[in-house]
């Protein structure tokens, strides 16, 4: 049976899973790498350790006498990889890598001097960890490594491809995250290339489609990653856009939401119908017409672990979980009528601000640790609520990531959004993505079915909580911008 070999690069370690065209995961693996934190601020990676991971974790994963029909590759974004004569010529440049502030800055003078605005060029808010600022600095402080550089890849998918003989290559989800892509065009912009100093003749060829087959693995392949030449590489979407697929698949205006350390909804929309800057999400092109929207919060998980040492005196995420089910014993459904910002250390939505500070409003003198608690995890998910469309109540809201475990809080994002939440077993969703991507560029006859679509376990609203959250959402909206002037 055809088995497509998803490989998944991301932050910290590189994740294979072999899938098969029913929908199977036949077995998989991770192998981790290092990050290296510079004396200067700097977060960067040595390429040959993601080769080095990506190797281990295939030879971990397939089976002795394994029929791989294609090798598909996704990974982290916004990452700069200068690729020399012979491998990549200095570590890459992480996405969180903030080093280029000035030269950000410059490039923002220069597009202005010529009429353009590059945050409405790109369709994003654009800051130092663009990739064009990135180049612009090392163009600065090392001209020998960037005078000898044969071309650019913008993440780890996009070496390896390259490394197995593909050429360059980036998708479309990450050139949208590189702050290089025209979103008008769909192509790289001539002007931003020009104010970072980037001879467009580096930059890689973008794919149009959700998966493209690049070219096929050579004779380097069996070395490098255990695999053999002439199996078709196709370069998925970046993780994000991966991700998006596994969770809902190809069908647009579907939400779903991420509990995880930080928390985002997402939706696949078509490419008109994704507004440009609109201050605070992120529209990054999928291909194939399509757009992945995000909002963005910077602390879900991470509001919820916090609360539960301030509150709860460090207790375990379930023995808070048994808190939370007591106070709806003897409270019902009914909000705790705080209204909390969770945001503990600036914020990406609704509000784009480095400094804004967390907030809790509304306590009285019966308010307990319980309390605070749920009110935390009822300010995640009204941040979280700014993203949705009212009209679209009644929709089943897929949720993925470690808070997704705790039923009481798909209680509350259930009753806080007056949306049905389906809890989606969202562990393997961006390789999963990146199966379907190769299964779509192949025309492949499959069965691979995006994971709110085998089901799960749905948690449906209170319509009385539900009203009670409407008539709070427009309230905690406007606490963001009291928060922000009290910061000054």
């Amino acid at each position: 049976m055809p088995a497509l070999l998803a490989l998944d690069l991301g932050t910290t370690s590189a994740k294979a899973a072999l899938i098969d065209v029913e929908g199977s995961t036949i077995a998989s693996a991770s192998a981790g790498y290092p990050t290296h934190h510079t004396p200067d601020g700097g977060t960067e990676q040595d390429p040959a350790d993601w080769v080095r991971a990506a190797h281990a974790a295939i030879a971990r994963t397939l089976p002795p006498g394994a029929d791989v029909t294609a090798l598909c590759l996704t990974g982290q974004m916004q990452d700069l990889v200068l690729e020399g004569e012979h491998g990549a010529a200095r570590p890459a440049v992480l996405y969180t890598d903030l080093r280029a502030a000035a030269e950000a800055d410059e490039i923002r003078a220069a597009l202005a001097a010529t009429g353009e605005d590059w945050d409405a060029l790109t369709g994003n808010l654009q800051d130092a960890s663009s990739c064009g600022a990135m180049f612009r600095r090392l163009a600065r402080t090392s001209p020998d490594i960037a005078a000898r550089t044969r071309g650019l890849t913008f993440g780890p998918a996009g070496h390896l491809a390259h490394a197995l003989g593909a050429g360059l290559h980036c998708d479309l989800t990450t050139a949208a995250a590189t702050g290089l892509l025209d979103a008008r065009t769909s192509d790289w912009s001539p002007a931003v290339a020009r104010a970072a100093e980037i001879d467009e003749a580096l930059l890689p060829h973008l794919t149009s489609e959700l998966g493209e087959i690049v070219g096929h693995t050579g004779a380097s392949a069996a070395e490098l990653i255990g695999l053999p030449a002439g199996i078709p590489i196709v370069l998925a979407p970046g993780d994000a856009g991966a991700a998006a697929l596994g969770i809902t698949g190809v069908e647009t205006g579907q939400d779903h939401a991420s509990l995880g350390t930080s928390g985002w909804i997402a939706s696949i929309r078509l490419a008109q119908q994704v507004a440009t800057v609109d201050g605070a999400s992120h529209r990054l092109a999928l291909g194939g017409n399509a757009a992945l929207h995000i909002s963005a919060i910077l602390a879900a998980g991470a509001a919820a672990a916090w609360a539960r040492d301030a509150y709860l005196s460090g207790e375990s995420a379930r023995s808070a979980d048994a808190r939370l089910v007591q106070r709806a014993q003897t409270h019902g459904r009914a909000p705790t009528g705080l209204l909390v910002l969770p945001s503990l250390g600036g914020e990406r939505f609704p509000v784009r601000d480095e400094s804004l500070r967390g907030a809790v409003l509304g306590i009285h003198a019966s308010t307990t640790p319980a309390d605070l608690y749920a009110g935390t995890l009822e300010g995640v998910a009204l941040a979280l609520s700014h993203a949705l469309d009212p009209a679209d109540a009644g929709r089943v809201l897929p949720v993925v990531g470690g808070g997704a475990a705790s039923a009481p809080w798909r209680r509350i994002l259930a009753d806080v959004t007056g949306r049905p939440v389906l809890r989606a077993d969202g562990t393997d969703a961006t390789l999963l993505g990146a199966a379907l991507a190769g299964a779509q560029a192949l025309d492949l006859d499959h069965r691979i079915a995006p994971l709110a679509a085998q089901g799960g376990e749905v948690t449906e609203p209170d319509p009385s909580a539900a009203g009670v959250f409407t008539e709070l959402r427009p309230a905690h909206r406007r606490l963001y911008d009291a928060a922000a002037d009290l910061a000054g």
